[in-house]
């Protein structure tokens, strides 16, 4: 049963919950939440290790124009493109209303890969079972098997990787495939990344569900505009991804003694995606979803004005600090998750 982080969460009283709002440094899973999943990862790993990562990610084909691009004058180029290595598969992703056809031969957005941001297990309001299912919704990839591939390529056991952009060397997929462990790892501990919520009325011509909360509206507060519910749990931290704060934040993660490695028991006994998946899908039926007792108001009839704003929820003070607590741990669980994959993938 995936319930270490239920036992760990401490449930805040009101007021206590009220002071964290009021008081909490902006941070996220969108680039601030990557790179500090990146930067807890630097923390975990030896001078020796990091150069190791660094050298294979100085033969990534946007290392000049993006991974080390506007460094710092105060930070090595190398700790700035580990940093950077996590942002990148977002970076990557074209815009609406580029063509496919020009997409795929893109110097930037040929390597975007949409699908292998997540797995979409199913999931049904008020069902008793936490337990992740056994298959995910159908999809042509997933997070899972990109991990996998990942991995493979990485330690060089795969002579072909099918996910591989033409005109790229296999030094520079490697590169590339490093910065997907990177983004993915991270991913796979947010909640929404592994989860839909399937109603068939709600979303009756869909064969995803809600599509991670992407489809479904929620307000972080009763005076906040309605937004897609995924969206809220990508920024559930804030959006300042500026260098001095994520270090500070991670530096600030690193003293907290609840989360300290010896008292992150799922490091020790969920070793592989598959549970880490386990542990997002647990955490976004309880959480997210609140055991089937989140009001489901579809962000589309907002958008389309076919309901009021205020049929949307709103999140308590008591459940959206309860969130950010459960948000931190994953957020150091994946940088020790990453750390730990690197070291493999590289040899260590």
């Amino acid at each position: 049963m995936f319930c270490f982080w239920r036992r760990r969460i401490v449930l805040l009283s009101a007021a206590t919950a009220l002071l964290i709002v009021l008081s909490e440094p902006a941070r996220a899973w969108n680039d601030a939440g990557h790179m500090l999943i990146a930067r807890i990862a630097w923390l975990r790993m030896t001078p020796e290790q990091r150069t190791q990562v660094s050298d294979v990610l100085k033969q990534h084909p946007h290392y000049d124009s993006y991974l080390t691009d506007n460094c710092p004058a105060d930070v090595a180029r190398e700790e700035w493109a580990f940093l950077r290595a996590a942002t990148w598969s977002d970076y990557i992703r074209p815009p609406k209303t580029l063509a496919p056809e020009k997409v795929a031969t893109h110097e930037r957005h040929k390597f975007h890969r949409g699908p292998w941001h997540y797995v979409n297990f199913p999931y049904k309001a008020g069902q008793p079972e936490s337990a992740l299912p056994l298959d995910p919704l159908p999809n042509e990839t997933n997070i899972l098997k990109e991990i996998e591939t990942s991995q493979k390529v990485v330690r060089k056991l795969l002579k072909f990787d099918p996910g591989a952009s033409a005109g790229v060397s296999h030094e520079a997929n490697r590169a590339v495939r490093v910065c997907w462990l990177f983004h993915l790892i991270g991913d796979l501990h947010q909640p929404l990344h592994a989860v839909a919520l399937v109603d068939d009325k709600l979303f009756p011509d869909g064969d995803h569900g809600d599509q991670g909360g992407n489809l479904l509206a929620v307000r972080p507060d009763a005076k906040a505009k309605p937004q897609r519910l995924h969206s809220y749990w990508d920024g559930i931290l804030g959006y300042d991804s500026r260098l001095s704060s994520v270090c500070d934040f991670a530096d600030l993660l690193s003293r907290d003694p609840t989360l300290a490695t010896d008292n992150l028991e799922e490091l020790a006994t969920h070793k592989t995606p598959r549970d880490w998946a386990a542990e997002s899908y647990a955490a976004a039926k309880t959480l997210v979803y609140l055991d089937g007792k989140f009001p489901l108001v579809r962000y589309a009839d907002i958008e389309g004005k076919k309901s009021a704003e205020e049929k949307v929820p709103a999140v308590s003070t008591f459940d959206g600090a309860n969130s950010r607590t459960f948000a931190r741990r994953r957020m150091v669980l994946a940088g020790n998750r990453l750390a730990e994959t690197l070291k493999a993938a590289l040899g260590h």
